[in-house]
């Protein structure tokens, strides 16, 4: 299984990226309560389930927005790509860093792993096809930083102009 997933190309990785989420990893988080326990340890009031499943929605639309402008020309918009795996990978890290902060499971931890395996076999493939150059990875981490912080904001004015 190892060799088969080393052959995957950055495409088949990203797209890994997007179906992990979409599929295991929103079930992770809904099947153990994300919501609540957002909610208890980060303190966001009134995070309810369907705030939490409208957040996804907007993650799913920029990372699926990311997905179709790199398809369009993979190596002009590689960042792009790359930038969904490591936003993967900033997922994965932090439901481990908040699972060792709270000394508890935090809701999305199990499909976070994949999402860092996922990143590593995008590590090793772009390491041996020379991809990553000093810019490429730059403007990746910018890319990965915009698919994390652009739907958090959004929700969190969306939610303002909502709630009186």
């Amino acid at each position: 299984m190892t060799k088969k997933l080393s052959n995957l190309n950055l495409n088949q990785l990203t797209l890994g990226t997007l179906l992990v989420y979409i599929t295991l990893h929103v079930l992770d988080e809904g099947i153990f309560n994300f919501a609540a326990w957002a909610e208890l340890r980060w303190q966001i009031p009134n995070y309810t389930v369907a705030k939490w499943l409208l957040h996804n929605a907007y993650f799913i639309f920029f990372l699926g927005l990311g997905y179709i402008i790199f398809r369009r020309n993979p190596t002009k918009f590689l960042p792009v790509g790359l930038g969904i795996v490591i936003w993967g990978l900033m997922n994965g890290l932090s439901h481990i860093i908040f699972s060792i902060i709270f000394r508890e499971y935090s809701p999305g931890l199990i499909s976070g792993l994949i999402f860092i395996l996922i990143a590593f076999y995008a590590y090793q493939h772009g390491r041996r096809n020379k991809m990553l150059s000093g810019q490429v990875v730059a403007f990746s981490i910018l890319a990965a930083l915009l698919y994390w912080g652009l739907p958090i904001v959004l929700f969190i004015e969306a939610d303002r102009l909502l709630v009186p």
